[in-house]
């Protein structure tokens, strides 16, 4: 029997929400009815409780008792990591969410266990988070005359948040959903992975690692 649930689109370009929604009936087609699709167009360094469509959704949610939710893909809730993830937590304390693309939670036929996958990420990252403030990098010593500003280029992603994008990587997440999860560079995630060739997967259109590896 097919469960109630509505779903959440957060499109960047013209044409998206076309594809993007038939890509969520087809998710859906043998396990959920949807009740009604939620869309915001460009408004990705929004973050989602300030969003239109995000904020009809919940009231919809709640005025309705429907405990499912469905969104295309995680990085899609927020540009920044932070604001996701918060997005994310929100969600998970209601309803069940389920993602269309790139989706590593498991659990899709019990909702209290993928909650609680969902919960225990949720928390593995926000250790992360915590221990990259602590080891955040002082200013460096060397500055430009009259400005202050540090010499140099700053590290695109400290101690803590390697260790994070080494974890969601091995739980399969894609390249590109990495890029945009750490508001990275592809370059950035190919150096951090060149000392993980287990871990590299498809890239740049050829074979790297193994084939059971990590994909994009």
């Amino acid at each position: 029997m097919k469960r109630d649930a509505v779903a959440y689109l957060n499109t960047k370009k013209k044409g998206d929400f076309t594809a993007q929604k038939s890509e969520v009936e087809n998710y859906c087609k043998y396990r959920f009815q949807i009740l009604n699709i939620f869309h915001d167009h460009r408004a990705n360094a929004a973050p989602p409780e300030k969003r239109k469509g995000f904020v009809e959704m919940l009231e919809y949610c709640a005025e309705n008792n429907c405990p499912e939710i469905v969104i295309y893909d995680l990085a899609d809730l927020a540009r920044d990591m932070d604001l996701g993830l918060a997005a994310l937590k929100i969600l998970n304390d209601h309803y069940t969410v389920y993602c269309v693309n790139n989706d590593f939670f498991g659990f899709r036929d019990d909702p209290e266990q993928r909650r609680e996958a969902i919960g225990n990420f949720i928390g593995y990252m926000d250790r992360y988070r915590e221990s990259a403030r602590k080891a955040a990098p002082p200013v460096a010593k060397k500055a430009e005359k009259g400005g202050g500003r540090p010499i140099g280029r700053p590290r695109a992603l400290n101690e803590g948040q390697v260790e994070a994008l080494l974890t969601v990587r091995q739980a399969g997440t894609s390249i590109s959903q990495i890029c945009r999860m750490f508001d990275v560079s592809r370059s950035t995630v190919s150096k951090i992975l060149a000392n993980y060739p287990e871990l590299k997967g498809e890239w740049k259109g050829g074979r790297q690692g193994s084939a059971e590896g990590p994909v994009e």
